[in-house]
């Protein structure tokens, strides 16, 4: 027979499996809904101790973690990629979610608070949890077998929305003063060159990419004041590179029309600004 000695190791050893049950046991009793929230705030408590801002709550990315989850569960395998989903980004396109990139977490645990702490001791899941590009989270739980947690983290960057007239003032007038600091004249901002533009740039988001030779043509047919104009494209975000593009720091012209239009969401740029920038100068 043990001595006392032996029987009060046994029991330390016990002891945090006891717990672990104990605190099983009473998650099992709270809604799968409860549980995926309070690991939600785990996320965002760990962010802020980290000095990362917060990540709002997306019910359609939680829908995402859920199926994956239960996918997991009915199939029994315990991995990102699924043999009939594919990896996250193929999960959170198929349930046409617009985003700049994805990322997701999978633990397997009794308690969710014990799942946040292992996620945190891995590198690869803790820089997904304190990633500061990420805005948005979805949590997703099911219960195994065996009465554990499968719980599934998916991290989403969504796409920004533009005041396009907001963006399209920046750059006139970030374009005349990168033009006065250079000793050039000031070009004016002419609206029929912006019609044109901004037509030029709603059929590239339309198409999925830009037409020169139909703005060409938009232009000799429909204005003809111009002695000579220049036009340039861009799909990007970076004001800077229309500013500084050849064809704003230009010396011949003297008037000039901007048309900026986002890119649809669920298009592959999610979100990016299609740019005409058409200078001319005036007969």
């Amino acid at each position: 027979m043990p001595g006392p000695f032996a029987r009060l190791m046994r029991i330390l050893w016990l002891l945090p499996a006891a717990q672990a049950a104990a605190a099983g046991a009473g998650e099992r009793a709270e809604s799968i809904e409860v549980l995926e929230q309070r690991m939600a705030e785990l996320v965002n408590r760990d962010r802020a101790e980290a000095g990362v801002p917060p990540l709002a709550y997306h019910k359609g990315l939680a829908a995402v973690a859920r199926a994956h989850s239960a996918d997991m569960k009915a199939n029994r395998f315990f991995a990102h990629d699924s043999p009939r989903t594919g990896k996250v980004k193929d999960r959170v396109a198929a349930a046409a979610i617009p985003n700049r990139g994805v990322g997701e977490n999978i633990a397997r645990a009794v308690t969710v608070e014990s799942a946040q702490a292992n996620l945190m001791l891995s590198q690869t899941h803790k820089e997904n949890i304190l990633r500061r590009e990420f805005t948005h989270i979805g949590i997703g739980l099911a219960r195994d077998d065996d009465g554990l947690l499968l719980c599934t983290q998916v991290f989403m960057k969504v796409p920004p929305t533009y005041d396009t007239a907001e963006i399209t003032r920046q750059l006139v007038e970030g374009i005349n003063k990168a033009r006065l600091a250079k000793g050039l004249r000031r070009l004016l901002d002419d609206a029929t060159l912006a019609q044109q533009a901004t037509a030029h740039s709603e059929r590239a988001a339309r198409l999925g990419n830009f037409d020169p030779l139909w703005l060409e043509g938009e232009l000799r047919r429909r204005d003809r004041r111009w002695r000579v104009h220049q036009a340039a494209y861009f799909l990007t975000e970076d004001l800077a590179e229309v500013i500084q593009s050849d064809v704003a720091l230009s010396s011949v012209p003297d008037h000039v029309g901007v048309g900026v239009v986002q890119s649809a969401a669920k298009s592959k740029e999610a979100g990016a600004l299609w740019v005409t920038l058409i200078c001319a100068q005036k007969k």
